[in-house]
């Protein structure tokens, strides 16, 4: 999963300017995580669990 890890990487190399700002507003911040990790959650997930050639009976 070199993949997710790549993004996550970026995700905080991206945001970490922003987090002086985002300190202000921590229900904000909070936020804004949950919706980027949630993200890449979902699309990891999705890979592993819906890939339609392992189907497992």
């Amino acid at each position: 999963m070199p993949a997710a890890a790549c993004g996550l990487f970026l995700i905080d190399f991206i945001a970490r300017p922003f987090a002086k700002i985002y300190e202000k507003i921590p229900f904000l911040m909070f936020a804004v995580l949950l919706l980027l990790y949630g993200t890449i959650t979902f699309f990891v997930l999705k890979s592993s669990f819906f890939n339609k050639e392992y189907k497992q009976y």
